[in-house]
């Protein structure tokens, strides 16, 4: 179950509800030993894999590609340009690119 608050924006002066994380966040080694509890595979395992997927993610990510994990969801690429759009197609550039962001999106 997502908790959730009710919060009042005062830009519109309208409630909406808005997600909150409940206690520590669930770091490596705690999801190693979850996952080793319901699989054949150790705990050692299990975080040697977790650690090295970060580094492996990016690396595909860099080559712009996106990283689809079978019933979690999928990482992409993002580019940010906020207000400095050009006229005529020929003008794009990558100097428009202010920021990358990593969407992921749920399955």
């Amino acid at each position: 179950m997502i908790f959730w608050i009710r919060v009042k924006q005062s830009i519109n002066n309208l409630w909406y509800p808005r997600s909150v994380t409940v206690g520590k966040p669930v770091e490596t080694q705690e999801l190693a030993n979850r996952i080793a509890r319901e699989s054949t595979v150790s705990p050692a395992d299990t975080h040697a894999v977790l650690r090295a997927l970060p580094n492996i993610m990016v690396g595909f990510m860099k080559e712009s590609r996106a990283v689809q994990f079978e019933g979690l969801g999928w990482f992409r690429n993002t580019t940010v340009s906020a207000g400095n759009g050009v006229a005529t197609r020929e003008e794009v550039s990558s100097d428009q690119i202010t920021g990358l962001r990593v969407q992921f999106t749920a399955t």
